[in-house]
């Protein structure tokens, strides 16, 4: 059964790979945030839970065909786009060449899992700046969301039998809360409420910031999604959204300064009305409130602990552990959540525990190369909507490494997307070029015609 199911979810993908479709990231969104609810189906159906389901990696074969569809355009890339590649390229074979070594099988994955959103940033490169498609992305982004969080919001009222038995397996009862409706926190399609919040937030904040990205739900689709982050009990979530929505304008001349902030107020208002009508209310006000104390708080003193031992973890081990020794990979091999598994908690330790020092410089040199070329497009006049987006995700995401690796998780499909547009708008680059000849030609025509340097300026 999961082999037939995973074959289902594969075979559209081939189709879309082999006509070079650019649908074939739509499809990879959809199969992303809903494969983790279909395999807890599957597993239910058969009274046993799988572990290891193929049906799992669907996301990651699907990506493979992603990588595959970019590997084959990279000759056309710019010679900055492949050198940026070929960074985070010699970064990930650093850690995967120790990560085979030491964590075997578990290293395979965990380069998959790095790979995936890498190779949609070439592929949204790509695209030669086509903003059509990457409105279209965007949107599909935003649809999931919402299918997500309608299903979230059943989880919470229902209990669906697959859900509850799929808790009862990994041993997260208690950690969810109870298995009773409007006592169990929600993590809907995804394997855990983390990830749920994490693509719900870096889906909701496109929505938020311009309207060409939200859905025919507008605004009301927004606050839906919203309102399923607070039944998270995630706080990094709505910390994420909050800094992005008030980067984009700040990063990018006031753009839509007053329009952002007229609706962070309108979602505050509306959140304090609604949240006093929900049946756990007072657990999830008290959750959000704590933001404002959060020094203070239980789960930020884990994660100050959790520093203070990757520091000492990283210091002992400059080449690293490799690939597959942190995260859900890091338990392929032992099956349990290890010291080095917990380090997943801090991005930035994620990384530098895997990747050892040379790596980790390499790959953070990557990111920086990526900001430094979209700062050199504005400089010479190139800005387009997808880029000051990408600006206010980056420097929220570099904040939001320190709550969690999120980038191999859902998540990062949306700021990998407006990396590579960011990377290569060649559209853009050509309207501009465009300009620029536009410009010079009158120019010549006033030389020509006798006007002197004064009149021009």
């Amino acid at each position: 059964m999961e082999w037939a199911v995973t074959i289902l979810l594969i075979l559209p993908a081939i189709a879309l790979f082999l006509a070079r479709s650019t649908w074939l990231i739509d499809y990879l969104v959809w199969v992303t945030a809903l494969n983790r609810g279909i395999r807890r189906v599957v597993d239910w159906s058969q009274s046993a839970f799988s572990p290891l389901s193929p049906i799992s990696l669907t996301p990651l074969m699907i990506s493979g065909l992603v990588f595959l569809l970019v590997v084959q355009d990279y000759g056309g890339f710019p010679a900055y786009f492949r050198k940026i590649c070929l960074i985070f390229g010699a970064a990930l074979a650093v850690a995967f060449t120790v990560g085979l070594v030491r964590n075997q099988l578990a290293a395979v994955y965990a380069l998959a899992e790095y790979v995936a959103p890498l190779a949609i940033m070439g592929r949204a490169a790509a695209m030669n700046g086509n903003e059509r498609i990457l409105d279209r992305w965007i949107r599909t982004i935003g649809w999931a969301a919402v299918v997500v969080s309608a299903y979230g919001w059943y989880q919470f009222y229902t209990i669906p039998p697959w859900d509850a038995f799929w808790v009862r397996a990994v041993g997260f009862e208690g950690y969810l809360g109870q298995l009773r409706p409007t006592e169990m926190t929600v993590f809907s399609t995804m394997n855990e409420r983390g990830t749920l919040a994490g693509f719900l937030a870096f889906a909701v904040i496109p929505m938020i910031v311009s309207r060409r990205w939200r859905n025919v739900g507008g605004w009301i689709s927004v606050l839906f999604i919203l309102s399923t982050i607070l039944l998270t009990f995630v706080r990094s979530a709505l910390i994420t959204v909050g800094l992005a929505a008030v980067l984009f304008p700040l990063l990018n001349r006031g753009k839509n300064t007053l329009r952002v902030v007229m609706m962070l107020s309108l979602i505050a208002l509306f959140g304090t009305f609604a949240l006093q009508r929900l049946p756990s209310s007072e657990k999830i006000g008290k959750r959000v409130s704590s933001i404002g104390s959060i020094t203070k708080d239980g789960s930020f003193q884990g994660r100050m602990e959790i520093m203070d031992y990757g520091i000492g973890a990283v210091l002992s081990n400059p080449i690293g552990s490799g690939l597959g020794s942190t995260g859900l990979a890091g338990r392929v091999n032992t099956g349990q959540v290890e010291a080095g598994a917990t380090i997943g908690d801090n991005g930035y330790f994620a990384v530098l525990f895997q990747f050892g020092w040379i790596g980790s410089a390499l790959f953070f040199y990557g990111f920086y190369l990526l900001w430094k070329q979209t700062r050199t497009f504005e400089r010479h006049g190139i800005r387009t909507e997808s880029m000051m987006m990408f600006k206010a995700l980056f420097a929220t995401g570099a904040v939001a490494l320190f709550a969690g690796d999120w980038l191999s998780g859902a998540g990062a499909i949306v700021f990998f997307i407006f990396a590579g547009f960011s990377a290569h708008p060649g559209l853009a680059i050509e309207s501009w070029r465009r300009r620029r000849e536009s410009l010079r030609e009158s120019l010549r025509m006033v030389d020509a015609g006798g006007v002197s340097a004064r009149e021009r300026v």
